[in-house]
């Protein structure tokens, strides 16, 4: 029988289903990091990423974990992308609690995938021999170029905001810290992550 998708691209397929049903359901204000009820309503640490301020927020979002899960399918197995999404949702949400007190509310995933990506790249980095049999030197220069993608980016969006056009079409201004936070949690991750051995998955 011919497997259409990974077992990697399930879970992010189930996934994407779930930010797209919470979108339909308008979960936004029950769920999204608000700063002034954490204390008491702490679940929005992590529920503050699932949800999105409107349509072309979730999609995107959505369209970019099943990207990632197909790229870096045999990496990042289901176990893995949940272990390293949770970390970053969790670790995203206390360092803006703690480190961006301008920030008073959040909604969206993009600082999470920001550290699934830069766990990918890691692994993958840490472990090219997994994906192929040719030579490890070649099979590092991938991940090697989307690592520092992805750190250059988050770093320059530090600068200043993201860019207007992507503002203008979510309709939000995007929290460039959460970007900068989650990649940063990722790499580490992808780091703890590549001393264990590889997950079998089935691509």
């Amino acid at each position: 029988m011919i497997q259409i998708v990974s077992a990697a691209e399930g879970f992010a397929l189930a996934g994407a289903a779930g930010v797209i049903l919470l979108q339909a359901l308008d979960c936004g204000a029950a769920l999204e990091f608000r700063r002034t009820l954490l204390a008491a309503e702490p679940w929005r640490l992590l529920t503050g990423h699932l949800v999105h301020s409107g349509w072309r927020h979730a999609l995107l979002n959505s369209a970019a974990w099943i990207a990632l899960a197909r790229l870096f399918g045999r990496e990042l197995g289901p176990a893995r992308q949940a272990v390293v999404l949770a970390a970053c949702m969790l670790g995203t949400s206390l360092l803006l609690w703690q480190m961006a007190p301008a920030v008073s509310w959040y909604r969206g995933l993009s600082g999470a995938l920001h550290g699934l990506c830069a766990a990918g790249a890691v692994l993958w980095l840490a472990q090219p021999q997994e994906r192929n049999g040719s030579d490890a030197r070649h099979d590092r220069i991938l991940p090697a170029l989307l690592l520092a993608g992805i750190l250059a980016k988050v770093l320059i969006e530090q600068r200043g905001a993201a860019p207007p056009w992507m503002q203008n079409w979510i309709g939000v201004t995007v929290i460039t810290q959460s970007h900068l936070f989650g990649a940063a949690i990722g790499t580490a991750a992808g780091g703890i992550l590549s001393f264990r051995q590889p997950e079998n998955i089935e691509s």
